[in-house]
């Protein structure tokens, strides 16, 4: 059996999978002519292949992804939608780090660091005004969109925060003693009106872009607060600049924009109550993260060669 290993991340491990696994074939590839070249024979890919590189997968039985987003790999290879290809994500390989990055915006907005950092520029000291800003997050309520891994890992650091936690998602789940609620995405508007601070975590499909616009919106606390740390596109950036700048929304945190690089000229970058970092909140040091997704492959491997029921396997057609 060979298996082609396409990600250089992941050099630091793959002895272990040989010692592991002598039996099979682990090939890496890290250049389009080697792929082009071992691909015909290869029964599993850890890594991403190009539309010509998968026609040319003659043999090929099970792609493991690198990451948790799909679009990239769905708009490159269309055709593998149709195919008998079995796909698995690595999500959650950076979940506990999105649901510390997730608190931390959420403490940033409610305790003003940015004011803070700009008061610090300027020498300035202004407790009588700061004391009129900063906000506790004990008590308030956490709605978070898509409770899936990284969800989840945002739901119990919240609670243990002391907030209540409410969740919708589009597929039946449960929410465990952490979340006070799981609804449908029916109930969407029902957690918009009721959060304190919504965290927008759920994966990216055509059918979801601008889940949360103007009518969304409309929904929330002018006291309220939005987090985005799955995908921008989620939320209707046009929508969100107005509420934001019209004093309807409070703030909002975004580790996505529905524009990456966001462009330098985009009002958000100048808008107060907005924080912004560029798509980082599942990333940590690197061979932690690295780690993470191997791992993940690795345990698939196993499963795979044992025939066991493969872990994160994505539906091609719901595209997560």
């Amino acid at each position: 059996m060979n298996v082609l290993l396409l990600a250089e991340f992941g050099i630091p491990y793959y002895e272990n999978l040989r010692a592991e696994h002598p039996d099979i074939n682990l090939i890496e590839a890290f250049s389009d002519n080697e792929i082009i070249r071992q691909i015909g024979s290869a029964e599993i890919v850890f890594g991403y292949l190009t539309d010509a590189q998968f026609v040319k997968a003659k043999s090929l039985k099970w792609i493991q992804t690198l990451d948790a987003g799909m679009e990239g790999l769905f708009n490159a290879v269309p055709e593998i939608i149709q195919s008998d290809v079995v796909i698995t994500n690595s999500r959650g390989a950076g979940a506990p780090m999105i649901g510390e990055h997730a608190i931390a915006l959420m403490l940033a907005l409610a305790r003003q660091l940015p004011r803070f950092w700009d008061d610090k520029s300027a020498h300035r000291w202004d407790q009588e005004g700061a004391l009129n800003v900063v906000e506790y997050l004990g008590d308030k309520t956490c709605g978070i969109i898509g409770l899936g891994k990284s969800g989840r890992e945002i739901g119990w650091r919240a609670k243990a925060l002391g907030m209540h936690v409410i969740a919708v998602d589009e597929q039946p789940v449960d929410g465990d003693p952490v979340v006070e609620e799981v609804w449908g995405l029916s109930k969407l508007d029902d957690l918009l009106k009721q959060s304190d601070y919504v965290v927008v975590t759920a994966p990216y499909t055509p059918q979801n872009e601008n889940l949360i616009s103007s009518a969304q919106l409309s929904n929330m606390k002018p006291s309220a607060r939005i987090v985005v740390t799955s995908r921008g596109r989620i939320v209707d950036q046009n929508a969100l600049l107005s509420a934001l700048r019209e004093g309807r929304l409070a703030g909002a945190a975004l580790d996505t924009t529905a524009q990456e690089p966001l462009p330098a000229d985009n009002e958000l970058w100048k808008l107060p109550n907005v924080i912004i970092t560029p798509h980082i909140a599942g990333n940590s040091e690197k061979e932690l993260l690295d780690k993470r997704t191997v791992n993940i492959f690795a345990e698939n491997l196993r499963r795979y060669l044992s025939k066991q029921p493969l872990i994160n396997i994505v539906d091609k057609q719901l595209g997560y």
